[in-house]
Parts: structure tokens; sequence; C-alpha cells
């Protein structure tokens, strides 16, 4: 059956909107629902050459990292057929449909790219703006968003029918410029029918007559809720932004704050172990592998539990300073050059930042998901905290709220941190 659409009558993504319209609408994320027209069509075509940039990104990387995959005829390509793709990336300005048939010809394709937030960010940032305030509202999810493009005219999802991970819902910002349609099932229902063959269900045509039928189009929003049985549609060339809310697992978030010690604390060795001569009880071998755990001084001593309550908190901040996102952009390749007359503004709606240590001595700020330890002097607390009121600084403002005693060299070095990992703009 043929699901009703939701007509957007005030501006998309305001947060009366979201609030009104969006959580109304889904049931306060519970129900599958489309939202009609959200998106204006200049925009969506920025969007899409956002994306197409993305692509010609992973192309002149020639890497498959990010979950970069493309399927050709239904069929995934092999590493070696990838150099194909990489060989005939999108040109500067070229649009998907017409990158498609100069590197495709007349086949169906299909490409997913993970993790785009990290890829390009003007397209992170434009995200950013829209669903701030639906986070406001909702909370953020523990592990973070993130979003997957899909690119094709691919028929049916080569997934077949199929849910996503527990605990993950998703919003499709559709793109166009060809359209899309969505088929959801009832679970129980889904389940008596399909039996133990309701995963990955490429039989799709049987379970047609019992789906519910969710079309959208360019400009259109598409959310479904976690846990439902669903396949994707896709007979024209289009490109989707699915921005998903990952409300994982319990243990993943245990797995995630352990990760953090590994990534932050353990030291890298390439030292081989000693074999263990000691007596059963004694448990000194261990050491070999505890000593290369660098714990921070301030919370070296504290017991495990708290250990792990300083770690969360050092993710959370880093998870808000990036509005949500779980992964950090790249920080930039060349360091902007600043002079007392140059002038800056922070780069919204990011917000960074910061934490005393627990031994007060050292200052922890975090920019876009990026951790930088400082000194600890209330001066530059002061600065983060103006900075984050959004306003045009100058150079010289900055200094000024600086120790007046320090070289500018200091003030350079702070400001250049905080560009290099996207916290500020420079502007011209």
């Amino acid at each position: 059956m043929i699901q009703q659409e939701t007509t957007i009558q005030e501006k998309a993504f305001s947060s009366n909107w979201w609030k009104e319209s969006f959580l109304k609408t889904t049931n306060t994320l519970t129900k599958t629902s489309v939202f009609k027209d959200c998106i204006s069509k200049d925009e969506t075509a920025l969007m899409r050459e956002e994306i197409m940039s993305i692509v010609r990104l992973l192309c002149k990387l020639r890497t498959t990292q990010f979950g970069f995959r493309v399927f050709v005829d239904g069929k995934k390509l092999s590493y070696k057929q990838m150099n194909e793709v990489y060989d005939m990336p999108p040109k500067e300005g070229e649009s998907v449909n017409s990158w498609a048939k100069r590197a495709f010809g007349d086949k169906k394709i299909g490409i997913i790219i993970n993790r785009g937030e990290k890829l390009n960010n003007e397209l992170a940032t434009r995200m950013a703006y829209k669903i701030s305030p639906l986070l406001n509202q909702v909370g953020t999810p523990l592990l973070g968003v993130n979003f997957t493009i899909f690119i094709g005219n691919y028929g049916w999802t080569p997934l077949g029918i199929h849910t996503d991970a527990p605990g993950e819902s998703v919003t499709h910002f559709h793109l166009g410029p060809g359209d899309k349609t969505m088929y959801t099932w009832n679970k129980e229902e889904y389940e008596d029918l399909a039996g133990d063959k309701k995963f990955n269900n490429k039989n799709v045509e049987k379970f047609l007559p019992y789906a519910n039928v969710h079309p959208f189009e360019e400009g259109d929003l598409y959310y479904m809720p976690p846990n439902e049985f669903h396949i994707g549609r896709s007979d024209e060339l289009s490109i989707g932004l699915t921005l998903w809310l990952n409300n994982h697992q319990k243990k993943d978030l245990a797995k995630k704050l352990m990760n953090v010690i590994l990534d932050q604390y353990l030291e890298e060795s390439e030292d081989t172990m000693k074999p263990d001569k000691n007596p059963l009880e004694d448990l000194s071998a261990a050491e070999q592998a505890l000593s290369l755990i660098k714990l921070p001084e301030d919370i070296k001593d504290l017991p495990f539990s708290e250990v792990m309550e300083n770690v969360f908190k050092d993710y959370r901040y880093s998870l808000y300073s990036n509005s949500g996102y779980w992964t950090r952009p790249f920080p930039k390749e060349d360091e902007t050059t600043y002079t007392l007359e140059d002038s800056f503004v922070l780069e919204k709606p990011f917000v960074m930042k910061y934490v005393e240590t627990l031994d007060r001595k050292n200052i922890y700020i975090y920019v876009r998901g990026t951790k930088v330890v400082l000194n600890n002097h209330a001066c530059i607390k002061t600065l983060i905290e103006t900075i984050n009121k959004g306003e045009v600084m100058t150079i010289k403002e900055a200094f000024a709220i600086l120790d007046s005693e320090w070289d500018d060299n200091i003030g350079f070095y702070i400001i250049n941190l905080l560009d290099t990992h996207n916290g500020i703009r420079k502007l011209s």
C-alpha cells in the first residue's frame, strides 16, 4: 500500500520543523515517513557536486577505504577492477549522469561510500546545520552520527530485503536527479512469510504484495526507524545521502571506549615478548604488555571504573565538538598563514569544547573531534569561549586576550592549531 506523504508547510530543518513536523509524523522516530520538498533544487545540485568531489578524491587516492564500493550490473568490482574507476574520475563540474555515462556506458551501477562526513568539509558543515536542531531535541546518539552515500540506477538494492544494524535509524536525503522507492514490511508479518530466508532475501517480487511503498523524489526526505525490513529500488540514476543515528547495542559503546584507550594510550612497540618461566602465581610477566599502556598522570592511579568514566568524558567532548559526527575531518594539508592584520571566525555550527585535566596542569581543547593538549592558562579558556560566540575576530583581538607577556609566535601557534583542525576559518 502507498504510505501517506507529509508536505512541508514551513522551512525544513528549523527547530520547530523538526519538532512539529518530523518528530510528530515519525511518532518520535518510530514510524517510517516521507517528507516532500525539503531541499531546493539549487541546493540538491550543490550537494551532488560536493558528492562528486568525494568520488573524485577517492579516485585520486586510489583507495577502497571509507567503504568505497562499486557494483556494475549487480556485481561488485574487484580490487583490480577498481583501477578502471580510479582512472576515470568525475571532472570538475561534471554531472553524475554525464560521468556515469562516460565511465560505465549503459550499464547499471551502484556506488556506496561510508563516512562521507570525513571526506568533504563543506558537505559535513551543510548537514550539521540541518541536523543540529534535531539532536538538540532527541539527544546525540552515544556512537554518534555519520552519513553514507548511495549513487546508482541499480534497480533493487543488491543486499535484498534486509534490516540494518540494531539501533540504527536512517534519514535519507534524496538528491536526485532520478526518483527512488523504498519498500518496507511489517516485521511480524514478513517474518511469518519468509521464515528462515528473511535476511538478505532477493526473492523480492514474492513479497511485494505485502509491502508498504514509499516513493520519493529529488529534494524529499525518507525516514526509517531501526529494525525495519526494507529494500530500495532505483531505476533512474540518483544520489542519496543517508544520515545514521547510531544508538547501537550497549556493548558497542564499551568496545568503543576500550578502543579509545588503545588508540590514545597504547605505546607502539615492535619488541617481542620473553617466555614466562615464573611460577603460576607470579603474574609479573604481564608487565611486558601493561607497561605499554601510558595513561595520563592525572588518571593512571584511579580505579578502573573512574578511568573509564574519564575516557568516556574525553570521548564525549570530542563527539560534541564535532556536532555528533563519529569521524573527524582530515586536518588541512597546508598551514594557513596569519598576520596581525587578519581576521577569522568560528567554523559554525561546530563549537569547540575544553576541559582541564584532573591535576589542572593541562587543558584539553576539542576541535572538530581532535584533542589538542596545551598548558592550562585561564587566558586560553577565555579565548576559546570568545571564539565560540561566533563573531568575527581579528588576530589583534585574539592576542589581546592572551597573556601580554607571551611572544606573538605563541598566539600564532594556538590560532594555527585551531585552524588546521577546522575549528576556525580565516576571512579574506
